[in-house]
């Protein structure tokens, strides 16, 4: 039996995978019923908002504890932070949400919209979006970026905790490193549009199209010459046959959606599953065919019934490639999901590999009777493989956990201001963000 599950990993890490998905989520089931008071009880609370226009010495605004029709709730913030993977950030967002329906039968529709300017030279322009046509019949998602970047990039696998090193051949020649960081500059272009239908309850189906484009990539501690010093974007790229320079992987995502969340924003109860696999042909543009398998599950769990905001959430998210190779900057990574908010205690790309998972847990409680203030604690892991040193998945895992402080923003969406401390092996960072982490 041992020889069957270490020959066929894959196969049975997506199985397990699944199956406890199943477990965990079954008894939620009873945690699904809800009346949009419930949902969206917001009316004795207190936001940001709501204090800026008290110490301004305006009065407060008039506001009503039904969610209604085409009424837009807008949160601009000015952006001016830290991040480890950007360095000091100047820039503003601007977070939308709205019902295009009925409240009463629709879920409510979000766009976060985001331009930025950072001390490490990169420029970041990012708009993403899920939206619920009436009776959410259709559910149509987005993630689009342009980014002028700089990043360090630290190989594939999971390598380079307590010093931990590898070897790998090379033209024939023996490589050793610790995957220490390799600046890299690169322009990327993301464009994922996704068009599910609703065909059961709270089930949707659909297809979606997924470009990832990856051009003016600058190997900055390449040498080729004596003395030589290869970098991880290099040997992986001739090894698979990739140019170093510029690459892609575009095609068609083919996906099935659970989502029983009563704010898609900040949830207080539900659950959300996606299950896709992706198609990447070379007649998309593909530098070379692939396929890939992805899941994306998040369950949030009350403990108290007198404050809904006082839960346990859990994430699991993973992609298998499952023929063929991504070029090197495609394979999965550490907050590069939708929103970049896995992998907190280390830097943006520490981790990444044609496989990966990335499990993580979250107590979020109230501080502040109010709800103006909250609090977070969370633990995670991230392993992946690597098919250059034969790494598999969970034959190394890296660690994190921390903690944050969350702001109501705006309590008729439940937007909050997120400032975290992340703690991984040999890291730490500060990460500030709108919205939950998931």
């Amino acid at each position: 039996m041992n020889k069957l599950v270490r020959d066929h990993k894959k196969f049975s890490l997506t199985v397990t995978g699944l199956f406890l998905l199943l477990i965990i989520q079954s008894p939620v089931h009873a945690q699904n019923s809800q009346t949009i008071q419930d949902s969206l009880n917001f009316y004795n609370e207190v936001d940001l908002f709501q204090v800026l226009r008290k110490w301004m010495g305006k009065p407060p605004k008039q506001i009503s504890n039904i969610p209604v029709r085409g009424v837009k709730n807008l949160s601009i913030l000015p952006v001016v932070g830290y991040s480890p993977a950007n360095g000091f950030v100047v820039g503003g967002a601007v977070s939308v949400t709205e019902y295009h329906g009925d409240p009463k039968n629709t879920r409510l529709s979000s766009a976060l919209l985001n331009a930025s300017f950072t001390t490490k030279k990169q420029i970041l322009l990012n708009l993403r979006f899920d939206y619920f046509t009436s009776q959410n019949k259709w559910y149509i998602s987005g993630d689009n970026r342009l980014l002028f970047f700089a990043q360090p990039t630290y190989g594939l696998g999971i390598y380079g905790l307590n010093n931990q090193t590898y070897h790998f051949s090379v033209n024939g020649g023996d490589v050793t490193r610790t995957d220490s960081a390799q600046d890299m500059r690169f322009n990327y272009i993301r464009l994922y549009e996704t068009f599910s239908r609703r065909i059961y309850k709270k089930w949707y189906a659909g297809v979606g199209l997924m470009f990832d484009i990856d051009f003016d990539i600058k190997d900055q501690d390449l040498s080729l010459d004596s003395p030589q010093h290869l970098t991880s974007n290099y040997v992986y790229s001739k090894s698979f046959g990739f140019d170093t320079a510029h690459y892609s992987a575009n095609g068609l995502q083919f996906q099935v959606i659970h989502d029983s969340r009563d704010n898609p924003i900040n949830a207080y109860k539900g659950t959300y599953l996606n299950l896709a696999f992706r198609v990447n042909p070379i007649a998309f543009g593909s530098t070379q065919s692939s396929t890939m398998l992805y899941y994306d599950w998040r369950s949030y769990i009350g403990v108290s019934k007198r404050i809904p905001r006082n839960l346990i959430a859990f994430w699991l998210w993973g992609v298998l490639t499952t023929s063929g190779h991504l070029p090197y900057l495609a394979n999965p990574a550490i907050t590069w999901d939708t929103y970049n908010r896995s992998g907190r205690g280390y830097v943006q790309g520490r981790f990444r590999g044609n496989n990966m998972i990335y499990e993580e847990a979250e107590f979020r409680y109230r501080i502040s009777k109010n709800g103006l203030f909250g609090g977070v604690v969370f633990a995670n892991f991230t392993t992946a493989s690597n098919p250059l040193t034969k790494q598999q998945v969970f034959d190394s895992v890296a660690p994190g956990y921390g903690f944050g402080l969350r702001i109501m923003m705006n309590k008729k969406d439940r937007t909050n201001i997120a400032v975290d401390y992340g703690i991984g092996n040999g890291f730490s960072g500060v990460y500030f963000n709108i919205r939950e982490a998931f």
